[in-house]
């Protein structure tokens, strides 16, 4: 029967330490005792309980959530507490308001933003493991924050229970150099495109680059572009030295960010500039690389004004 469930709730511990003002909890704090971790979705709950309580009617625990709205203007905040659980990795705190029939994310006002996203952006497989079994959505952003992240754990069980992943599963590992994550997510179909070397070259993650391109991703003058903009010279020594194309962009990246190595690297090279590259090095400072332009004898470097 519905009545003799066990339910989740809160310890007594979070419970005492709620009830105490803020002198009583400051010196608690101060002994060697451990943290409480009090955060926003355990206050909300305790509210929640407290409403509960006040109006005393015995009712069935499932719809908690929605006879307190009936007595709070709050139901924006309580609304939320799923997402505040999962943003803070609080699985007793996710249980307990699953269970009083708080919504998944039915108010999130942005797509991204759901309570697996979040769980898988920050890595409590735990969280993200219950939110899936009972009935949360999830969708490709998913799987592309646990990339993005590195959470290789939540990425697997994603992919293992049937959530989807496109192309930015791989940019994002890439990106950020999550190699494992790259790896797993290729070696089990997740696509990629030109994009994936672009990123991994815009983060220097010369591993992930060379992996995508022994694997047959595809590249693009951007992945040159991207190298010279972060100032990653050995990903634009490899890209370039592997046939990767590139254009004026090259350089103008290179001068605009400061990175003299790189643009004298694509010059000698035989990576074109334009006028682009004096105005970018100008506007920007680098004088280095304004020195470099003049004694290179560019048909305009008469113009270039010395930075102060």
């Amino acid at each position: 029967m519905d009545n003799e469930r066990t339910y989740q709730v809160p310890s007594l511990l979070k419970t005492a330490y709620y009830a105490c003002n803020q002198i009583d909890r400051d010196r608690f704090d101060s002994l060697d005792v451990p943290d409480v971790d009090l955060r926003s979705c355990c206050e909300s709950l305790f509210e929640l309980l407290k409403i509960e309580k006040t109006r005393n009617e015995g009712n069935d625990r499932h719809t908690m959530y929605s006879r307190a709205l009936l007595a709070s203007s709050d139901d924006e905040r309580f609304r939320n507490i799923c997402k505040e659980a999962a943003s803070h990795g609080h699985i007793n705190c996710l249980k307990l308001a699953h269970e009083i029939g708080v919504p998944w994310d039915e108010w999130s006002r942005v797509p991204f933003d759901k309570p697996c996203d979040r769980t898988a952006r920050l890595g409590y497989l735990e969280c993200l493991k219950y939110a899936r079994e009972n009935g949360c959505f999830w969708d490709e952003e998913t799987c592309r924050y646990a990339a993005r992240n590195g959470h290789m754990d939540c990425l697997v069980y994603a992919r293992e229970n049937g959530c989807p992943w496109d192309v930015m599963t791989c940019n994002n590992a890439a990106e950020n150099g999550h190699m494992d994550c790259l790896v797993y997510a290729r070696e089990n179909g997740c696509p990629w495109d030109e994009s994936t070397c672009y990123n991994a070259a815009s983060g220097g993650h010369l591993d992930c680059l060379v992996y995508a391109r022994e694997n047959g991703c595809p590249w693009d003058k951007w992945t040159c572009s991207s190298a010279a903009y972060g100032g990653h010279m050995d990903c634009l020594i490899y890209a370039r030295e592997n046939g990767c194309p590139w254009d004026v962009m090259t350089c103008n990246n290179a001068a605009k960010m400061g990175h003299k190595d790189c643009l004298v690297y694509a010059r000698e090279n035989g990576c074109q500039w334009n006028d682009l590259t004096c105005k970018y090095a100008e506007w920007n400072g680098h004088k280095d690389c304004l020195d470099y332009i003049r004694e290179n004898s560019y048909p305009w470097s008469h113009k270039i004004r010395t930075p102060l």
